[in-house]
């Protein structure tokens, strides 16, 4: 693999053959891997794509691996989600408006995982997927994440929540307290 083209992304760690894949490579696998449209799948997520189990495959996962980590170039993002989940739904999206996908829009590849439980696992510019036994690093949860909307938010909301119900109860035992005394 990448024999044509520079390689914009490698396939690593649990798998008996490591690979590099060019975004010519990636635009020669088969058209039933490929997605035209991903906005079909994903609502305000455009460009063309292919399916990571595509790519997956032609590395052979050993049986032992159950998780897939997608990393990102600058190493500050990854996703690590069940093996079966990627393979039945994840999308590497690699290419918009008949060209690469430009790195303002998260490429050359950016990962999307449209529904299940890891609804939002969302990682612009991929470099790097790597097979492991258990998960493997994650950052979807971090507040810091490009989607404070899903994560961060729910994240803080737990948190204020759990503060609120504190105070409310404590003032609803006051409240109760002082009705108990007038009366």
């Amino acid at each position: 693999m990448a024999t044509n083209g520079k390689s914009i992304l490698s396939v690593e760690g649990t798998v008996q053959e490591k690979k590099e894949w060019s975004y010519e490579d990636l635009s020669r696998l088969p058209q039933e891997h490929q997605i035209e449209d991903v906005s079909r799948l994903v609502a305000g997520m455009e460009g063309a794509g292919v399916r990571v189990k595509a790519v997956l495959k032609e590395s052979n996962p050993l049986s032992k691996a159950d998780h897939v980590t997608f990393h990102s170039l600058d190493g500050k993002f990854a996703a690590s989600v069940p093996l079966q989940e990627a393979i039945e739904k994840g999308i590497l999206i690699y290419k918009r408006s008949g060209g690469p996908l430009p790195d303002s829009k998260g490429g050359p590849i950016r990962l999307i995982v449209p529904h299940g439980d890891n609804a939002c696992s969302n990682v612009k510019s991929v470099i790097r997927i790597e097979l492991t036994v258990g998960k493997g690093k994650d950052t979807t949860w971090d507040p810091d994440h490009d989607n404070p909307a899903i994560h961060g938010h729910s994240h803080d909301h737990g948190h204020d929540h759990d503060h609120h119900d504190h105070g409310h109860d404590h003032g609803h035992d006051h409240h109760d307290h002082d009705h108990g005394h007038s009366h």
